[in-house]
């Protein structure tokens, strides 16, 4: 007997070292996968040679002679890349097909990306065994299938599991790869630029110097406002900063030709009356040749001394016309086109500076006027602030009478507030009457403060859907309203009375399905009618005085309040002529033919 128990133990050590060992095998074959697989996809930055040698390496590891995997951009849902191994020619393309289709119905359905593979797909050749979607990133989507194992066994959680860590292993390569060729085109991009910005540090020096003489010139300029200083140190600075020993700058009123302002700097005093008769002829032929608009700079002009090498007039208003003249540079350079622009912007700030000036004086003149006409003003805002507050008395009546006046009234009388508008008219409406079931009962079992509080909160609901489909609260009771829907169009006012009855009908259903909202739930009843009405103001004179009301008149009105009341249930109540209008938008229920309290023929009745 102990022998037999021995053997027995023998037995069952030596299969658990038959399972351990069959464990440790597995375990170890997909290591060895995973390790061959990524040292070959890591092993290269392309995309299609990833793509290529994952899916050799995944079908020979698992047995499988066939397989396909493709990548597939998010936002044009075209495929970008697609490798396949042991398919035919006509297979591929079913496959490409299907796995578009696949990804498509994959994303519809929110499906989480890891740990997911899909076994059985009719979108797919039937020889796909088994496969599984994949995001790489936010654009790009992928599918990894494959065939039947030529073992002919099923692909167990482990094989699921394997594949999973592979595709992860797979997604970061492929992300390296795309990273890898945006960094290829950010370093190209990156190449031009810096060439780019070499042609323009080459020229950072010369526009720094011309900033520098345009700024120190701009700040002496601007810093008065006398027309003689500002003349002078512009001169000053310009020859200064273009190494210059000769200039002269002046300026001419248009209307008498006479020289208003004449400033010069190394310049012989034996010859500045030939300077002055130059410069006024110079400004002559200027002006009537365009030279001013233009702003053109004059090299050597022959109407001044030889030693002027260059003249720029320029224009202060439509009154004043100038001229800036130097001579040669001491370096005995030419003035190159980046020291005419230079000097051009140097004018046109001299130009506004000059302008600024004159505009001084004119703001001294007009100051004087205006301390006069402030108190002048100082009358008028009294007399404006008394009125003020007459507007703002009549806004708050205003204000306090519209919470009682429909809206379409008030629309309309701002719009015209002078005219006939109001007056009766008959007129294609949809009436919707409202009323909430139950009522009186519902007011004898609850307070009066609980109940004011229900109905404020669901009627708060409904006057936005209301007001959503065009429509206006003509009348309140306790428990129901009575709502206008008036278009031009017939077919648009049914529409939008019954849009709104459908919508108050749905915030009704949310707000008895809040926990703890209230003790009671309502429930809402509609009926609707459509036809000529007659539209407008009625007035009721009594004893006491007159009243007017906004109102729909006739038997339009009279059939929807009887529709209303059929209404049971939160039931959603039509006449015919409503039905007609919005049946080919809506699915209606035919009620068959209904008697109406006071009606003398019964009416057909829909529910929708």
């Amino acid at each position: 007997m102990d022998r037999d128990k021995g053997t027995e133990l023998y037995d069952e050590s030596s299969a658990v070292s038959k399972s351990a060992k069959a464990e440790l095998d597995r375990q170890a074959f997909h290591l060895k996968t995973l390790y061959d697989v990524s040292k070959d996809i890591f092993g290269t930055v392309d995309c299609d040679a990833i793509l290529k040698n994952f899916l050799l390496m995944i079908t020979g590891n698992f047995g499988v002679i066939e397989g396909f995997i493709l990548t597939q951009d998010v936002s044009s849902k075209e495929i970008t890349h697609f490798v396949s191994v042991g398919f035919k020619d006509d297979e591929r393309t079913l496959l490409s097909q299907g796995g578009t289709q696949l990804l498509k119905d994959w994303n519809r359905k929110e499906t989480v990306l890891e740990g997911h593979t899909l076994e059985g797909l009719r979108v797919l050749p039937q020889t796909v065994a088994s496969v599984l979607p994949f995001r790489v990133d936010e654009t790009c989507t992928g599918l990894l299938g494959l065939g039947s194992k030529i073992v002919q066994e099923p692909y167990s959680n482990d094989d699921n599991n394997l594949l999973i860590t592979l595709v992860n292993n797979l997604v970061i390569s492929l992300t390296n790869a795309r990273s890898f060729e945006d960094i290829k085109r950010l370093n190209q991009d990156l190449q031009e630029k810096n060439v780019q910005l070499e042609k323009a540090l080459d020229g950072l020096d010369h526009h720094v110097y011309h900033l520098k003489t345009l700024y120190d010139v701009s700040k002496d300029i601007f810093g008065s406002v006398d027309f003689k200083t500002i003349l002078k140190n512009f001169l000053l600075m310009t020859m200064g900063n273009f190494g210059v020993t000769e200039g002269f700058i002046l300026t001419q009123d248009m209307p008498s030709a006479e020289i208003t302002h004449f400033e010069s700097l190394g310049c012989k005093e034996t010859g500045l009356k030939a300077l002055r008769k130059g410069a006024q002829k110079l400004l002559l032929h200027g002006h009537d040749g365009g030279l001013f608009e233009n702003g053109a700079m004059l090299e050597s002009p022959r109407e001044l001394p030889s030693s002027v090498a260059c003249a720029l007039p320029f224009t202060v208003g439509s009154e004043c016309l100038g001229l800036l003249a130097v001579g040669s540079k001491l370096v005995a350079e030419p003035y190159n086109e980046d020291d005419k622009e230079l000097l051009v912007t140097l004018v046109n700030n001299l130009v506004i500076s000059l302008t600024n000036a004159r505009s001084f004086e004119d703001i001294k003149r007009l100051n004087q006027d205006l301390q006069e006409k402030n108190v002048q003003l100082e009358k008028a805002l009294t007399e404006l602030q008394a009125a003020m507050r007459k507007v703002e008395l009549l806004e708050s009546i205003k204000a306090n009478l519209s919470k009682f006046v429909p809206t379409a009234v008030t629309r309309m009388i701002e719009r015209s507030p002078t005219s006939d508008i109001l007056d009766a008219k008959e007129r294609d409406v949809s009436i919707l009457f409202l009323d909430i079931e139950g009522y009186t009962k519902l007011s004898e079992r609850l307070g009066v403060a609980e109940l004011n509080d229900i109905i404020e909160k669901y009627f708060s609901v409904f006057m936005e859907a209301i007001y959503a489909n065009n429509g206006d609260v003509n009348e309140t009771a306790g428990d129901g309203l009575m709502v206008l829907f008036p278009s031009e169009d017939k077919t648009t006012n049914a529409l939008n009375a019954v849009r709104a009855a459908l919508t108050i009908r749905e915030k009704a259903n949310t707000i008895n399905q809040e926990d703890g909202a209230f003790s009671e739930t309502l429930v809402i009843n509609m009926g609707i009618n459509s036809g000529q009405a007659l539209l407008g103001a009625a007035k009721f004179d009594s004893l006491t005085g007159s009243r007017w009301t906004y109102t729909a008149r006739g038997m339009v009105t009279n059939l929807a309040a009887r529709i209303g009341d059929l209404a049971t249930g939160g039931e959603v109540l039509l006449s015919q002529s409503t039905a007609g209008r919005v049946k080919d938008h809506f699915s209606l229920r035919c009620l068959g033919k209904a008697s109406l309290k006071n009606v003398s023929k019964e009416m057909e009745i829909f529910s929708v």
